[in-house]
């Protein structure tokens, strides 16, 4: 199910995926809304493979974005903005019937998401945060990509890749990849990413290719499957 769908369509459906992006940054090479359109591309490639019927929820394309604040293009909700959406839209869905809600997260900087989690599945399981850095870290070994999540956290090899697979030629800036390596960011919630990069990337995009994006994001869905399956599992 999808924007599309009448609300007849929706009826009988107990699983929402919820993928939420950012408008911000992504170096000299990649759009703005490089993790929207990662999101909604591991959210629907989930729905076809769950053997629930799901709704896939349109993407929200604002979260929390400060690190990124001193560069053009970054767009931030506060975390109370963010916090009342989510509730919003999942008391939303609770009202359709829908009791369950896969948030597909494509910005790391939405660390509050795992507060909102604990907090909503207190008295039932109805909120899952994916994909885990796990995921990735998983993810990033079985496509056989050059480094780690961490040391291509931002606008690197993997969400190059991504996007190289998912949009079409001469969308992404190819002719401007510069690779940052910077592995010590221990002030970065204080300072944000531009002390560490003055192109607003941390990572290798110069390695990233159509073919690595393809197997990064087979890897991840089927990564973050496993942990959808498993909250499936568990009672209302």
């Amino acid at each position: 199910m999808n924007p599309y769908s009448t609300w007849t369509d929706l009826k009988h459906i107990d699983l929402a995926l919820f993928p939420i992006g950012s408008l911000e940054q992504h170096g000299y090479h990649l759009p703005i809304n490089t993790d929207s359109l990662i999101a909604e591309a591991i959210a629907n490639q989930l729905a076809k493979t769950l053997t629930h019927r799901s709704f896939v929820i349109p993407n929200l394309p604002f979260s929390a974005s400060f690190e990124h604040a001193h560069f053009p293009g970054s767009i931030s909700l506060c975390s109370e903005t963010i916090i009342h959406v989510v509730k919003d839209v999942i008391h939303s869905l609770e009202r359709m019937g829908i009791t369950k809600c896969v948030i597909v997260n494509g910005h790391g900087g939405n660390m509050l998401f795992g507060n909102i989690a604990q907090e909503m599945n207190v008295n039932s399981p109805k909120l899952l945060i994916t994909p885990s850095r796990k995921h990735w870290d998983r993810a990033y070994e079985k496509a056989n990509l050059s480094t780690t999540i961490s040391r291509d956290m931002h606008a690197g090899e993997g969400e190059a890749s991504i996007l190289l697979s998912l949009l079409q030629e001469g969308t992404i800036k190819t002719d401007h990849y510069q690779d940052v390596d910077s592995p010590r960011r221990d002030l970065f919630q204080v300072l944000g990413i531009k002390p560490y990069s003055k192109t607003g990337a941390i990572g290798f995009p110069t390695r990233a290719s159509a073919e690595k994006g393809k197997a990064l994001l087979h890897a991840l869905t089927d990564e973050i499957k496993l942990t959808v399956e498993d909250f499936l599992k568990l009672g209302s």
